[in-house]
């Protein structure tokens, strides 16, 4: 992807935030690949103004650059009952000469939406919350790939099945991103269908395809939560897929599941970034952590062998949380009612060792009547927006 020249300029000054890392890490490449947040957009750019009618608000999706202009394919939650009706939409953001964030942010159209009913039958009842981009320079298009959930409403975990759908632009270019149409290739990836023993009632809950480089094929992870075959509930677990072509077929990789992380037990959701060096960035919902305003962070040489001691947390929100030289005060303002981040949607590099990395967190409450009845006590009918970053690597010693 092309750098935002417009977006790198006029760096906001502000105190760097400190984060937790390891020192363990042996891979080489690590200690010039570590994070420092530099600043929080001070607004949400999609948000209950920009976005009314998206009831409980924004959470999964995935950020792209595509010439100056910014992309991301975002899943709003537009109704009640929590988590089930829902669409995958598509924004577009443009920074002006001598803007440092990108500011004018455009709901383009719909692409899906979803069935809506927790009559436990619909496998596209929910839509939500993973939807990411896929640049096909074979057929020069773009392509979506996004989560469809069977919804029930007998226990707290409402969504499950969950199967991933591929879905292809008929228009080539960015064209294919602001007209046309996206048509449904199929379901590339679900439970029934080579299922590993560690995966569980959630089914394969995300998947976004990445890049590994001439003559390496395709990578994603995908992850599963809920209870397993041997009735064992682990928790939220992410694995990888391997295959030679967008197109597939997508075989799961022997060693899953894969631990990212030192410093998060329970992940969701990574987007990972083919970095300019050939190097490969994840972020993640970092759920242990979610509450104190941090997201997770880890670094591979190859997109292949991820090691949890190259990974880092970041406090995103500045709520103060954390720990290790959090600082103190707010980074984000808009979501520091609540302290809490939620989900990343990747990173884009902007040139000069900066990154952009767009994230939900939760910005106000809802009353709790709007969620389902089984979902009492396990969940809170909150709203969600999006917002931004801007971070840099910064060497430090290992």
């Amino acid at each position: 992807m092309r750098a935002l020249p417009a977006v790198a300029v006029a760096l906001v000054a502000a105190a760097a935030t400190a984060s937790h890392a390891t020192a363990l890490c042996t891979e080489p490449g690590w200690a010039s690949h570590q994070l420092e947040l530099l600043a929080t957009q001070p607004t949400s750019v999609i948000n209950s103004t920009s976005l009314p009618d998206s009831f409980f608000g924004v959470e999964g999706g995935h950020i792209v650059a595509a010439g100056t202009q910014l992309f991301t394919v975002i899943t709003e939650f537009n109704a009640p009952p929590l988590w089930v009706p829902s669409r995958i939409a598509l924004w577009r953001a443009s920074a002006g000469e001598g803007e440092s964030w990108p500011t004018r942010w455009t709901r383009v159209r719909t692409l899906f939406t979803s069935g809506g009913k927790t009559d436990c039958a619909d496998p596209r009842a929910s839509l939500g919350s993973s939807a990411a981009l896929a640049w096909n320079a074979t057929t020069d298009r773009y392509e979506v790939y996004y989560v469809g959930f069977v919804s029930c409403n007998d226990t707290s975990f409402v969504n499950r099945k969950g199967r991933i759908y591929r879905a292809v632009a008929d228009a080539t270019g960015v064209d294919g991103l602001t007209a046309g149409s996206f048509t449904d290739a199929g379901v590339v990836l679900q439970p029934e269908v080579g299922g590993q023993s560690w995966e569980g009632t959630q089914g394969t809950d995300s998947m976004q395809p990445y890049y590994l480089g001439e003559g390496k094929g395709w990578a994603a992870f995908y992850g599963s939560a809920g209870v397993t075959p041997a009735g064992i509930n682990p928790g939220q677990q992410v694995g990888l897929v391997l295959a030679s072509s967008l197109s597939g077929p997508w075989r799961r990789a022997e060693h899953n599941p894969v631990n990212l992380s030192a410093f998060v037990r329970h992940i969701e959701q990574p987007m990972v970034t083919r970095l300019a060096d050939g190097s490969f960035a994840a972020v993640f919902d970092a759920l242990d952590h979610e509450g104190k305003g941090m997201i997770g962070y880890a670094w591979s040489r190859d997109g292949l062998r991820w090691l949890p001691d190259c990974s880092q947390l970041l406090d995103v929100v500045g709520g103060g949380g954390g720990g290790g030289g959090a600082s103190a005060g707010s980074a984000a303002p808009w979501a520091n009612a609540t302290g809490r981040a939620r989900t990343p949607q990747g990173l884009v590099e902007i040139g000069g060792g900066q990154l952009l990395l767009g994230f939900s967190a939760y910005d106000h409450s809802l009353p709790p009547h709007y969620s389902l009845p089984s979902q009492k006590g396990a969940a809170n009918a909150d709203h969600e927006s999006m917002g931004m970053a801007r971070l840099r690597f910064t060497p430090r010693p290992v």
